[in-house]
């Protein structure tokens, strides 16, 4: 009897040794995928962070479909993580950008007026009419834009015309950058400016974009120099997307395990940006913005036609 009691013990620590080995091989498995999955995350981050910081964008319209698409988060859990990275984006672009002394903050401060109420808007809208048939009107707006930031020349300043400006209430700014360069500039229309920010909220709210791309751009068509335009772009940003990410996190909508590595890299990859965009001409900047845009409202014309 005892001889039967102790081999039917023997037995039973086998088959339990046997099972917490393979619960633990599985529990192993799992958290060498989740580590994977952070880094690929993380690198993700980091590869939008460069070019979007380098351009001044917060990059939401890559990562939301990256998220969406290749790792299966619903779409409002999507869009706060991006959200979250944004913040990463523009934060760390800002620093950078403000050790360059290149923040015009009156002009970032100008485009951040009538954001919200553009973004009100345009989700209200979007209650109104078809969501695919906007997506697609703000593409075909974005590609225009492009095209014309592509054909704008750059005009030479002058006395001449820094007198014309003061006559036309424009604003003439005069900044000399850590590297002493100095950019002499005017933006052309206060008035027009403040229509793009609200032009940028709105299409926020039709779209889901950021206001990066419709900020920036206008900016430059407005005779504002590529490099002021992408710093003071990225200040106004950090301004206003701490708000989106507050709102979202009271819905409980941002998943840690992958708004932390993402903007890890974003931070990271913004500094990059921020460097490389030191040794890049304006020339330069304008067409990779040109190109970004382009592709952002492909995408939005491409979800027209397949919703």
């Amino acid at each position: 009897m005892q001889f039967i009691l102790f081999t039917s013990s023997i037995n039973f620590w086998s088959v339990l040794g046997k099972h917490l080995n393979h619960v633990n091989v599985f529990h192993c498995l799992k958290a060498a995928m989740n580590i994977l999955e952070a880094l690929l995350v993380l690198v993700i981050g980091f590869i939008v962070g460069v070019p979007s910081s380098m351009v001044g964008l917060g990059g939401g319209f890559i990562i939301v479909p990256v998220l969406i698409l290749f790792f299966q988060l619903p779409a409002q859990n999507a869009i706060a993580v991006s959200l979250v990275a944004i913040c990463g984006t523009t934060f760390s672009s800002t620093l950078g950008y403000v050790r360059q002394r290149r923040v015009d903050y009156k002009l970032g401060l100008l485009y951040d007026i009538l954001d919200v109420p553009g973004i009100v808007l345009g989700a209200y809208i979007t209650t109104l009419l078809p969501q695919n048939f906007l997506a697609g009107i703000c593409g075909i707006f974005i590609i225009l834009i492009s095209v014309l930031i592509i054909k704008n020349k750059v005009k030479p300043f002058s006395k001449e015309k820094q007198e014309a400006n003061k006559a036309n209430m424009e604003w003439t700014r005069n900044r000399i950058d850590s590297k002493g360069k100095a950019f002499k500039y005017t933006l052309r229309s206060p008035h027009l400016a403040l229509a793009s920010s609200f032009l940028g909220g709105l299409i926020t709210g039709l779209s889901g974009l950021g206001g990066g791309i419709t900020d920036v751009s206008t900016m430059i068509l407005l005779g504002i120099p590529p490099h002021i335009a992408v710093a003071s772009s990225e200040f106004a940003m950090a301004v206003t997307n701490g708000v989106g990410v507050v709102a979202h996190g009271l819905l409980n909508n941002i998943l840690v395990e992958y708004a932390l590595p993402i903007t890890i890299g974003t931070v990271i990859g913004a500094q990059v940006g921020c460097s490389l965009a030191k040794r890049v001409k304006g020339k330069a900047i304008r067409r990779i913005l040109s190109l970004i845009a382009i592709l952002a409202g492909l995408r939005l014309i491409y979800s027209f036609f397949t919703s």
